[in-house]
């Protein structure tokens, strides 16, 4: 059973941390269906996924007409980005000249819009993300993750953020602030400053995945 997520973006902002956090988990081979009306956000998104990879904003575009833009280089540091947009797809006949085969069975991070369209031609492991339109600044991005997803490094930094307490000024924090865990980035900066002067003790050694988990 695939894991059932659901995070809350109020704007362009908290759009931006969910692909940041996403980005961290993904794998070169992934395919992620992303659905959703138009105007929803889709590539939108991308854009700022693609960011994650190296690749600037400015070079990702909606493939509408060209059915798939294919973004990074093959020898470079970060996997290569498909993005397919298979609204004005006639049927999954027509992926043969795409060469879908070699996609989906290569090191690229596929990215499909409008992924009903070839549900067939889709592996059933896909990570599925539900962009619903709230109002015109808010977004809310609903995630059916493989089940094995769940032993990747850094994976909790997908779900939802729990509402706490500020560790500096004490002060409640929402899980969708954007400072969180702090109340503010002040607050991120006087730990951070904490932390250049000794102030903080690690009780244990750090170890890779804490560095993971951190980036």
């Amino acid at each position: 059973m695939p894991i059932e997520l659901t995070r809350n973006a109020p704007s362009l902002e908290h759009t931006r941390v969910i692909a940041d956090d996403l980005a961290a988990v993904l794998r070169r081979g992934d395919i992620v269906r992303l659905e959703g009306e138009m105007g929803a956000g889709k590539t939108t998104f991308v854009r700022l996924l693609a960011q994650r990879f190296g690749i600037a904003p400015n070079a990702v575009s909606s493939p509408t007409f060209v059915i798939m833009n294919i973004y990074g280089k093959e020898d470079g540091d970060h996997p290569m980005i498909a993005h397919l947009d298979c609204y004005r797809l006639g049927d999954e006949s027509e992926l043969d000249a795409l060469g879908w085969d070699r996609i989906i069975d290569g090191d690229a991070i596929v990215l499909i819009e409008w992924p009903e369209r070839i549900d067939e031609a889709i592996p059933g492991d896909a990570l599925r993300i539900m962009i619903d339109h709230v109002d015109e600044t808010s977004r809310r991005f609903r995630f059916e993750i493989p089940s094995h997803w769940e032993d990747r490094a850094g994976f909790e930094a997908i779900r939802p953020r729990p509402d706490t307490t500020c560790p500096v000024t004490g002060q409640p924090v929402s899980g969708d602030c954007l400072s969180w865990p702090f109340a503010s980035e002040k607050a991120r900066m006087a730990d951070l400053n904490a932390w250049f002067n000794e102030e903080h003790v690690i009780s244990r050694p750090i170890e890779q995945s804490d560095i993971e988990q951190g980036e």
